[in-house]
Formats: structure tokens, sequence, C-alpha cells
């Protein structure tokens, strides 16, 4: 006997939570927030390497544009600007130009990359090509954010010893550029070497 089992007023529903993202489809920075919903936020077709802000409300990231080439100590790059937009789209800000120093290597800024936020969402950092055995490490300010946190940069640096040769090690800077100290080869002893700072 076949039994027929009618069951009336239910209705299952799945809720699926979504970490807010950040993406890059076709050149276009898309934000995705906690429901799934995805938002594109440029539409130029020149925009990579999105970061969310730590309070989910602002995205930095790369745009190209036209121009000469810019010479670094190693390569030429191809000139980028750093951009500034809400997660809904609005206030899109140019904070930054690559730029050509003219023969003056300290000076050239020729690239955006590895972008990230500080604790409070106030400064961007973000590594620049700059000389043949090394990149630079920049800040700039992204006008947003919150007070309180202070951060300090982890940052491999090519270094020479006194009596002739080189090393690549790990060093911790405060955010102002002054040196706290080194951290050693590799970043494996960095939490017991400075985790009460």
């Amino acid at each position: 006997m076949k039994r027929l089992f009618l069951v009336t007023g239910c209705l299952i529903v799945s809720i699926r939570a979504f970490a807010q993202t950040v993406s890059v489809k076709d050149g276009n920075i898309q934000f995705t927030d906690k429901a799934g919903t995805t938002t594109a936020l440029t539409a130029g077709g020149r925009d990579s390497d999105p970061v969310l802000a730590p309070d989910s409300k602002w995205v930095v990231f790369i745009r190209k544009i036209e121009g000469k080439k810019i010479a670094t100590g190693s390569d030429e790059m191809d000139p980028t600007e750093l951009w500034q937009v809400r997660v809904d789209g609005k206030e899109p800000t140019m904070l930054l130009r690559c730029r050509d120093a003219k023969g003056d290597q300290d000076h050239v800024l020729a690239a955006f990359q590895a972008l990230q936020f500080s604790t409070n969402g106030k400064l961007v950092y973000f590594i620049s090509p700059q000389w043949a055995t090394s990149g630079a490490v920049h800040v700039g300010s992204a006008r947003r954010g919150r007070h309180g946190h202070v951060d300090c940069l982890l940052v491999q640096q090519h270094r020479y010893f006194i009596a002739g040769g080189a090393y690549n090690w790990y060093w911790l800077f405060r955010t102002d550029g002054k040196e706290i100290g080194p951290v050693g080869e590799d970043t494996s002893t960095f939490e017991a070497t400075y985790g009460n700072e």
C-alpha cells in the first residue's frame, strides 16, 4: 500500500552568510556584501588590486592611466594612480599618482604594489619599485577612518655588510620611518622578539 503524506504550511529557508569581499571583473572593482549581493564600484575597465578597509566602508585600488613609462632602478613601469571609493560606489577619489623624478631615483614613484590599510583605516601602505636591489615602502593618507591603533611595518631590506657582501633581512619600523629593530632572515622569530611591543 502506498502512502501519500501532504505537508502544508512548511517553508524551508536557507540563509547563507557571506564575508564582505572585493574583487575585479573585466577591469572593474566589485564589492560583495554580507548578503552575497555584488555591486560594481567602477566602470572604466582599468582598475585592479582592490583592498577593503578594516571598517568595510572603503576600498582602495590601482587604476592604469595613459602616459609615458616611468623608469626605476631596475625596470620601466606603466603609470598608475591610487584610488579610493566607498563600497556603495560613491565618492571616488584619486589619492596618489605615479611620478618620474627626472633622474632623482630616491623620489620616483613608479607603481603601487601590495596595498594594505593601517588598522584604523586612515593610512594605506604600499611598495613601489625603486632601486635595482629593492623596492621602497610608502604610506599615503586614506583620509578616512578612526583614531586608535598603532601600526608597525615589517619590511624586508637588502643591506650591505661593512666589510663587503650583502644580506636580505626583515626589519621592524614605526609608521614614521624610525627603525625599531631587526627581525632576522625570516619572520619565524617575530612574535618571540616583538610580541609584547
